[in-house]
């Protein structure tokens, strides 16, 4: 009855998505704050 709640992933994948998608996250932290940084640099220069 509860087939649909048993995962087809196992735990080490899910470990593997989870690491894949802090990275993600954290890539896009570090773009966002070099645009930020980038973009106020250009604003004092003009």
């Amino acid at each position: 009855m509860f087939d649909f709640l048993n995962p087809a992933v196992t735990s080490g994948v899910n470990l593997f998505v989870n690491i894949v998608v802090c990275l993600a996250a954290f890539g896009a932290a570090v773009s966002l704050i070099d645009f930020k940084s980038t973009a106020a640099k250009k604003d004092d220069q003009e």
